[in-house]
Parts: structure tokens; sequence; C-alpha cells
């Protein structure tokens, strides 16, 4: 009966930090960036994809230990739900292999210089995903307490 219960919180906290690091690398990235900056934003970005794995599979589990995957696979909310996890993971890639392009400057200490279309394309996708797994919730609560 304890196992329903650390998965659950693993996956809200997993969903708090995943939020936390998204906010982070909005917050610090810039057209230029110091060498400790663009580590940070790295950094950052290894943690969102640690946690949204995390999120990912802690989900998968709890619809085994909880409701079971029939009552998942029936309902709107967790179809419209997985979508926005996938939108969200789809979009990620982009700042993801640029922030890994940087690993060889950062390490011999340089900072980062970003074209102004990349860095609001990066921008805009950030707060895009970040809009996205703000609706997360209300699709999850709804699927969690069956039909309206």
């Amino acid at each position: 009966m304890v196992w329903p219960i650390i998965v659950a919180w693993l996956h809200y906290m997993s969903i708090m930090l995943m939020m936390a690091s998204l906010l982070g690398e909005h917050l610090l990235l810039k057209q230029e960036l110091a060498m400790t900056q663009a580590r940070t934003v790295q950094r950052l970005d290894i943690i969102y994809g640690a946690s949204a794995t995390a999120v990912l599979v802690t989900g998968i589990i709890r619809m085994f230990l909880e409701k079971g995957v029939a009552y998942y696979n029936h309902h709107i909310g967790f179809h419209i739900l997985v979508g926005i996890f996938v939108i969200v993971a789809l979009s990620s890639i982009y700042p993801t292999v640029v922030f890994l392009r940087w690993r060889s400057d950062t390490r011999s200490g340089k900072g980062q210089q970003l074209a102004r279309e990349q860095y609001r394309k990066m921008q805009m996708i950030i707060r895009l995903e970040m809009a996205l797994l703000l609706l997360a919730p209300f699709f999850a609560t709804w699927m969690a307490h069956g039909a309206l």
C-alpha cells in the first residue's frame, strides 16, 4: 500500500523539478552568456531532461499501481495529457541540441553568444513549453476525477 504513495510523491516532485529547471533556463537565457551562465543553463537542461524522464516513468508506473491502464486509456484527458507531453518533449530537442553544442566551449572557459533570431527562437520554444506544461495539471485532474 505504500508504493502508490511513494511513486505519486516522486511523480509530483519530478513535475516541480521539471518546471523549476525550465523556468531557470528561461530566466538565465540571454543573447550573451558568460561561461558560468552557459554552464548553468546546460546543467538546468540536464535536470530538465532527467526530471521529464522521471515524470514519464513514474506516470506510467502510477497507471499500473492505481486505477489501471484501461481507465486511463478510455479517458480523453489522458490522451490530451500525453499529447502535451509529446509536444513539449519534441519542442525541447532544439534547445537541448544547442546547449550540447556549447560543451566544448564551456569546457574551455568560453561563454556563448546567440544570434538574435536563434535567441528569440529558443526563448519562444521555452515559453511554449512552460505554457503547455501549465495546462497539463488541468487534464491530469480531469482524468483523475473521471468524466465531467
